[in-house]
């Protein structure tokens, strides 16, 4: 009976340390290429209520970057992005929960129809407008990696909150709910 005990609790064992998760640091995320695009407010329609539409859908920035893990499975990344759009730095962060190992995953932020109005001074967004976005992948406050829409490096200018939002702050939260690890949100 000890025996069999034995055996058990060094099988046990074992099982948990091939599962033990190895340590996630420089290295354990990359980051692929990031994409910037304009894309118009999704349209709803109710069954009951009332309609109140704007009269034309509005024009949004989205900024996408895919990435890779290599580690099992990683509590938590956050995302921190920057822009610099008509000569201004705006910058937002998304942490995202609870991400498996492989190809294929996806961080987005986006920048408000009335954010860009402002930014542009409301002329018209085009591709000069932005000049560059910046993304910077972490983990508990330690750099994982950095990648860029082109190169360069993020420079040392005044930064503006408030412009860019994740996607559950936007009409955006409902749609492609696959495409997207689950947003970390604090509890108060």
């Amino acid at each position: 009976m000890k025996i069999l005990a034995f055996a058990v609790a060094a099988s046990l064992t074992l099982s948990f340390s091939g599962r033990a998760q190895a340590p996630v640091g420089p290295g354990s995320v990359k980051l692929g290429k990031v994409a910037v695009e304009v894309v118009k407010t999704p349209e709803f329609s109710l069954t009951s209520g009332p309609s109140k539409r704007t009269g034309r859908s509005q024009n949004w920035l989205e900024i996408e970057v895919d990435y890779e893990t290599k580690a099992e499975d990683i509590d938590e990344l956050t995302f921190k992005f920057s822009a610099i759009i008509e000569k201004q730095l705006v910058n937002g962060e998304v942490t995202y929960a609870n991400i498996s190992k492989g190809r294929e995953h996806f961080a987005v932020m986006y920048i408000t129809p009335k954010g860009l109005d402002k930014l542009t001074k409301g002329k018209a967004l085009t591709g000069a407008s932005v000049e560059n976005v910046f993304v910077e992948v972490s983990r508990q406050g330690q750099v994982l990696d950095r990648g860029s829409f082109k190169p360069g490096n993020l420079p040392n200018m005044p930064q503006m909150a408030g412009f860019l939002f994740n996607k559950n702050q936007t009409p955006f939260a409902p749609l492609f709910y696959d495409r997207y690890e689950e947003i970390k949100t604090t509890r108060n």
